[in-house]
Order: structure tokens, then sequence, then C-alpha cells
């Protein structure tokens, strides 16, 4: 869950094709929920608290992905 990943606050970390194996910006908040009755799956967010660091305020901004599945709809925030 990459709980020791923001313990130790490594920024430093360099990716390995496009993904940060370790670090910041390896550390995600995952939420999803399924049909009880059924066993699939309803919906799921994906956060990134630390996906980019302002060079100027050293603030990090972070963005979330979501999607929801009910019956025949299926709506999430990626675009095809």
């Amino acid at each position: 869950d990459s709980t020791n990943e923001y313990i130790r606050g490594d920024e430093d970390v360099a990716p390995e094709d496009g993904i940060y194996p370790a670090g910041l910006r390896s550390a995600l908040v995952l939420v999803g929920a399924y049909e009880r009755r059924s066993g699939c799956p309803v919906l799921g967010v994906i956060n990134e608290p630390f996906f980019r660091r302002d060079p100027l305020t050293r603030r990090w901004h972070g963005r979330y992905h979501w999607g929801v599945c009910y019956g025949e709809q299926r709506l999430c925030s990626l675009r095809a």
C-alpha cells in the first residue's frame, strides 16, 4: 500500500521504463467496491497524491482516475 514509501519520503527515485518503482511517486491510494451477490466490480478509484512536484513552489500535485460499471453502463475518467 506504499505506506513505507510515504513515511520515508524518498523523492529522488528514478523511473524505470516510465514507472517509479519506489519513493513518493509510487504511493497510491486504491479504493474499490463490488456487488456482494455477484462479486462483480462496481467502482474503482486510484489516487496519486504525489504525481508531480512544482519546481518553483516545491508543492506536490496529485491526480486521480475513476471508473464505474453498473449493468451495461461503463464510465471512467480516462480517455480512450
